[in-house]
């Protein structure tokens, strides 16, 4: 399981990023400076800091709310990420899977075009606040309609809306950490994306 989520976790962050690298070629005419470009560069200590203590806040509300509605059942249909993981049980092989997805597949590939490029564009092109709602609202209709079609027909309308406006909330709140306390680094973004996604899918798949 490792190797294999290993190979589409570095397939998905390639695919992820060629888009954002075709541009960067078109506009700058050459392929140096891309990583700076979606914001790879070193961050303030601070901001590492205040992702992280951000990354768990966020985790206690979204998970809170996931299971003060008794929607964590969604999460273990097998057409998901944990679902496959609670399926495979907890072991070395699937403990580096779940790192794998979490720090490779969902948020280094989700941080690079969401935040990265989708994001940034439309905050130079509108401004932060309505250029940030704009890539959280992207990133939040996706991800519903992600569960809606891996777990279709097994749960309520109510609550594809809910995952819609949480995963939107914390797509806008990382673009916040990005812009306005990052300096534009991705690195700040992705720490706190990955660790939340880590402890997330641990305690959906194995846990609860």
């Amino acid at each position: 399981m490792f190797f294999g989520e290993l190979l589409s976790s570095v397939i998905q962050v390639l695919v992820f990023s060629l888009i954002p690298f075709i541009v960067h070629l078109v506009t700058a005419k050459k392929a140096k400076g891309f990583l700076r470009s979606v914001g790879f560069f070193r961050p303030e200590k601070r901001t590492v800091i205040l992702a992280l203590l951000a990354s768990v806040g966020l985790f206690a509300v979204m998970w809170g709310i996931f299971l003060a509605t008794d929607s964590v059942e969604l999460l273990h249909d097998e057409a998901t990420v944990t679902g496959k993981l609670r399926a495979a049980g907890l072991s070395a092989d699937t403990a580096l899977a779940l790192l794998v997805i979490a720090w490779i597949r969902t948020s280094l590939s989700e941080e690079i075009l969401f935040r990265g490029f989708i994001g940034r564009r439309l905050i130079d092109r509108f401004g932060f606040r309505k250029g940030n709602l704009l890539q959280a609202a992207i990133f939040g209709v996706i991800h519903g309609l992600l569960i809606i079609f891996a777990a279709a027909g097994r749960f309520a309308a109510w609550q594809a809306v809910m995952i819609i406006v949480l995963t939107g909330a914390a797509g806008y709140f990382i673009g916040w950490i990005k812009e306005k306390h990052g300096n534009g680094s991705l690195i700040p973004g992705w720490l706190s994306h990955a660790f939340g996604n880590t402890i997330g899918y641990f305690l959906v798949a194995f846990v609860l």
